[in-house]
């Protein structure tokens, strides 16, 4: 089978002219390439803190910018979207506000960011089951199901109708995590009561940001244990003593923004709305798709590629300039808007030796 990956095919051609990788870089599911506009959105902040030129307040529409473009990947309305630096504080919101004893269902090897909140709390019951059979272990009495939509582990793919519609079954709700998936999988209206997601692997900004968004019946279960400035109704209006001021929508959960990481995820989250997701993800299947067909693997519905590599496989990869990384004792490789055919022909090549 001959498969068609050319990025004047698939992509804007002006694409790869974004970015300015030295290597061969499969390596998105561990962070993704800052793209040259975001780098230099980065690099203009520090320098105006340098001179003593920069506005605190200009952030405010920065974040505004970058919530609703979550909002339109996600399918959530801007103000049903939540800023944070990282995943696991707001899994945590979700995982204090429910029930004493309540029950937790969650795949089979699940990244920690997405499990542990859960088993923090000694009094709920958490369950694991494979993800291929998380919707039909769904059980009556289940209150949770928290998965990520793209396992971090092995690139695996979640049934995404199936667990909301066996969860929906058994009066459970369901929170997904976006983060190896929003950038390149379609995850707009998925039916979560809420999803979580970091910004700096395949939405391409820098370290430091992150997302929560949810209904606003699921919003109004959680309470915002680290409510600060940020959260309030009016930041700069009520950033000084009692009482209680929160936002009424779901900015009463925001962290204050980390300046640099939120101007440069501006620009990425731009780049991506304007290439657009679905032609993403056809070019990032397609190049996954000739890794895997190179590998004798059957085609698949991921663009990360994980598989069996022994040390001398690992050594070759890391001789021929090509990134990829170890997870869960495997090698996990995952393309993006910046690779090419070179790239995988490249791997592929390592790989056989």
């Amino acid at each position: 089978m001959t498969v068609h990956t050319s990025v004047s095919d698939l992509l804007p051609a002006d694409v790869l002219d974004a970015f300015a990788p030295t290597v061969t870089f499969l390596n998105t599911a561990n962070y993704g390439l800052l793209p040259k506009t975001v780098a230099a959105a980065v690099a203009e902040v520090d320098t105006q803190r340098l001179h003593g030129t920069f506005r605190t307040a200009s952030v405010d529409a920065v974040v505004r910018s970058c919530r609703a473009g979550f909002g339109e990947l996600t399918g959530f309305a801007p103000e049903q979207v939540a800023v944070g630096a990282q995943v696991s504080p707001l899994v945590s919101l979700v995982a204090t506000a429910l029930p004493e004893g309540a029950s937790v269902v969650v795949p089979e090897g699940e990244f920690t960011s997405v499990l542990w909140p859960f088993l923090a709390r000694p009094d709920l019951r958490v369950r694991t089951a494979p993800l291929a059979d998380i919707a039909a272990d769904v059980r009556e009495g289940d209150d949770l199901v928290a998965a990520s939509v793209v396992q971090s582990a092995d690139g695996l793919v979640a049934d995404t109708a199936a667990i909301v519609a066996a969860a929906r079954k058994q009066g459970a709700q369901v929170l997904f995590d976006l983060s190896q998936a929003v950038g390149w999988y379609p995850v707009r209206d998925l039916g979560a009561d809420w999803v979580v997601s970091v910004g700096f692997k395949w939405l391409l900004g820098p370290k430091g940001t992150a997302f929560l968004a949810g209904t606003d019946k699921a919003l109004a279960r959680l309470r915002p244990l680290a409510a600060g400035w940020y959260a309030g109704f009016d930041p700069w209006e009520t950033c000084y003593d009692a009482p209680l001021r929160l936002a009424s929508d779901a900015r009463r959960f925001d962290l204050s923004p980390t300046w640099q990481a939120w101007v440069g995820q501006q620009h990425a989250l731009d780049l991506v709305s304007a290439i657009g997701i679905d032609a993403i993800h056809r070019h990032d299947l397609a190049l996954a798709d000739r890794l895997r067909a190179g590998l004798g693997l059957p085609q698949g519905n991921s663009a990360i590629v994980s598989i069996e590599a022994p040390p001398e496989t690992l050594r070759r990869l890391d001789e021929a300039g090509v990134v990829g990384s170890v997870r869960a004792g495997r090698l996990r490789l995952g393309c993006h808007l910046y690779n090419t055919e070179a790239d995988i022909d490249r791997a592929l090549e390592a790989l056989r030796g």
